[in-house]
């Protein structure tokens, strides 16, 4: 589909840096299918705001006084479960990242993406699927400690690695030649082990106990 014929997307931008929100802003106003709800500067008002006015997309930031991303995404993901809370952040910290998707953020990009990429992920969140850069995902694989946590069957770490990678239940089921309801069936037993309430939760999970494939291994 054309992004331009696609219903627009409401974006709301939780930074409190003036300069990233307005290049922020700049690229919501250059794309036909996003539009700008709103900024905010730190997470109380994220909160607030997503009350009033809930966006489709929350583009958040992680460090931020007042009230960091973190706790504003729990919140507003049990607050307003439909809102879809992308992170962004300026620096490779895994651990916070990973409180991220935890906490409920459908994925995270750092604020050097390119804009075209950003709004790729946006798209793909507010579609259902998990966005985490495949370049993070192969260094949580190589500098995770040996793999521990629950065992797994190989069918359920070839799930694992692919909902990792961002694909939806239809494309992890065409990659290994399973139905979707195999598929689902086969995260929902991922979501019992690794003791995570949503697909994100299991990636945050994974990451945790170093559960994901590393690089050369598949």
């Amino acid at each position: 589909m054309n992004p331009a014929a696609a219903p627009r997307i409401r974006v709301l931008i939780v930074d409190d840096d003036l300069f990233v929100r307005e290049h922020l802003s700049e690229y919501l106003a250059a794309t036909p299918d996003l539009v700008l709800l709103g900024t905010c500067t730190n997470g109380a008002e994220a909160i607030s705001r997503v009350r009033e006015e809930p966006p489709d997309v929350v583009l958040m930031d992680i460090q931020m006084p007042v009230m960091d991303g973190i706790l504003a995404t729990r919140e507003i993901v049990q607050v307003t479960p439909t809102v879809r809370v992308l992170a962004l952040t300026s620096f490779g910290d895994d651990d916070a990242v990973a409180d991220m998707l935890a906490a409920g953020a459908a994925g995270f990009l750092l604020k050097s993406t390119r804009a075209h990429v950003l709004a790729d992920g946006i798209r793909a969140v507010h579609g259902g699927l998990t966005v985490v850069p495949p370049d993070t995902v192969r260094r949580w694989g190589s500098l995770r400690q040996p793999p521990g946590g629950p065992a797994l069957s190989e069918r359920e770490r070839r799930v694992l690695d692919l909902v990792a990678a961002g694909l939806n239940n239809r494309q992890i089921g065409q990659a290994m030649f399973l139905s979707a309801s195999t598929v689902k069936s086969h995260l929902s037993d991922l979501m019992q082990k690794l003791d995570a309430p949503s697909r994100t939760g299991v990636v945050a999970r994974a990451h945790e106990l170093g559960l994901l494939t590393r690089r050369g291994e598949q």
